[in-house]
């Protein structure tokens, strides 16, 4: 017994060394990049350099000639085909300190670079190109290079890039950026899109209007439309709301036509905001303290929407989309969670019938009157429509002392439970009193023009008002 016990903990205790070394070496891992030395001499064994006056050519590394003393005589250099993925650009200005232009070509293994040009370095011009890894030259390899005039960053995977690999550098003239696949949203090149048109970091981007955008919804729009759009939205977003892009679309004359949708969710608002960027389709104002949509029917500027959320305010009727426009073009109606007790069964029958672009309405979580005078025409509505209305096991009667009704699904219920005998004598409306006044009216009316009628045929005497008239 002993013996095993002594097995079994030699056994748990290996188990720890085993787990404890696994997890170094995992965190090992997660350093790695940020601890590779990315030495210059890492790849002189393959490595072939020619020089020519004050160039120097090499291909798969650097070989150790060049790299034992500091060489002041060379002023350009190029490097192709590097083998690595890690240039160590601080290593380059100590054994080049005289370098006037840096060319990088053909380096499909390159992904980053190491260390960063300073204040010190003589460097005018700097080319990368075919570069077939690298996303994102960092701003720092570059923004205290006080003689930097050119940086040409075409053809190659670039996604990101930091503001100050343009602003940094204060000589620098001229950028090209063209043929990369550039990333137009957030955390990309969205910076661009609020810097002034006549600026200097514009100015510096000679090829700016041949950018294109590559990654997510702008993929293969033009770059400074997509800026041009970005910043629009920026400006007209109203306060306290947030504004993004969710989609891009473009018409037959290839026109950019942004999806914006304006998110003024939980922002305790007691009425909408008063304007929208252009082209806002989609627009959340969950959560808030409405309690009407009379400005959201009647503001020109929601004709545009398509998505409209508006749960848990409390709205209590909607009595406003009966007969606009709007109402017979969207596509999204929340109402979840409101106090709503009833709604224009008709108007709705009609608008949802005549909505081609119809496809979600939810009108959960009301408290619904549930009596024979309204449920039957909302009960029909509900089945007549469960294909768009999304939420039918959550539209129920409200809390009532009649247990047969109180929190029922509406959709499945009996009418016999709110239909009752006792209940089928239903008030004569206003409307209702006036129509049959009218008909007494007409009735009257053509009784009297035939009354006088008969009496003219029989003994030739004219009505009593023809006698009197002038």
């Amino acid at each position: 017994m002993a013996m095993s016990l002594t097995v079994i903990k030699s056994f748990l205790l290996l188990s720890l060394v085993k787990n404890s070394i696994s997890g170094d070496k995992g965190r090992h891992n997660s350093t790695n990049r940020l601890e590779t030395p990315c030495s210059l001499s890492e790849y002189t064994n393959k490595a072939y350099c020619e020089r020519s006056n004050d160039k120097l050519t090499c291909t798969n590394g650097v070989t150790n000639i060049w790299l034992i003393n500091v060489r002041y005589d060379i002023f350009h250099l190029l490097l192709l085909e590097w083998p690595g993925e890690c240039i160590n650009v601080g290593r380059l200005q100590k054994h080049f300190p005289q370098l006037r232009s840096l060319y990088i070509s053909n380096s499909t293994s390159l992904k980053y670079f190491k260390g960063h040009f300073d204040a010190q370095s003589k460097i005018e011009k700097i080319s990368i190109h075919n570069a077939t890894s690298l996303w994102e030259v960092p701003a720092a390899v570059v923004e205290n290079m006080t003689q930097l005039r050119e940086l040409d960053l075409r053809s190659n995977m670039l996604r990101h890039m930091k503001a100050n690999l343009l602003r940094g550098p204060p000589h620098l003239q001229t950028v090209y950026l063209g043929d990369n696949k550039w990333d137009c949203s957030d955390g990309g090149l969205d910076w661009l899109a609020m810097e002034d048109r006549n600026g200097t970091v514009r100015r510096r981007l000679l090829d700016y209007y041949e950018l294109v955008c590559h990654q997510r919804l702008y993929r293969g729009k033009p770059l400074h439309k997509v800026m041009d759009i970005i910043r629009m939205v920026r400006e007209t977003c109203p306060d306290p709301c947030a504004c993004a892009m969710t989609h891009v679309v473009s018409d037959r004359k290839g026109t950019v036509i942004p999806l914006i949708t304006v998110d003024c969710s939980k922002r305790n608002l007691e009425s909408p905001p008063s304007s929208l960027p252009p082209s806002t389709t989609t627009l959340r104002l969950e959560g808030n303290k409405l309690s009407s949509i009379r400005q959201l029917v009647q503001n020109p500027q929601y004709q545009k929407l398509v998505d409209l959320y508006l749960d848990n305010n409390s709205i209590q009727t909607v009595k406003e989309l009966e007969g606009s426009e709007w109402f017979t073009t969207f596509r999204v109606l929340s109402l979840r969670g409101n106090m709503l007790k009833q709604i224009p069964v008709y108007a709705f029958d009609k608008a949802f019938q005549g909505n081609n672009n119809i496809m979600h309405v939810f009108l959960g979580h009301n408290p619904w009157r549930c009596d024979c005078h309204f449920i039957p025409r909302f009960q029909g509505l509900l089945l007549k429509y469960k294909r768009v209305i999304r939420d039918l096991t959550d539209i129920r009667c409200a809390k009532s002392d009649d247990k047969s009704i109180s929190f029922v699904q509406i959709s499945t219920m009996s009418l016999g439970n709110v239909c009752r005998n006792n209940d089928m004598k239903m008030p004569i409306s206003t409307i209702n009193i006036v129509n049959l006044i009218l008909l007494a009216l007409i009735t009257s009316v053509i009784g009297k023009f035939l009354y006088d009628w008969h009496r003219f045929r029989t003994t030739g005497e004219l009505p009593w008002i023809s006698a009197v008239m002038p």
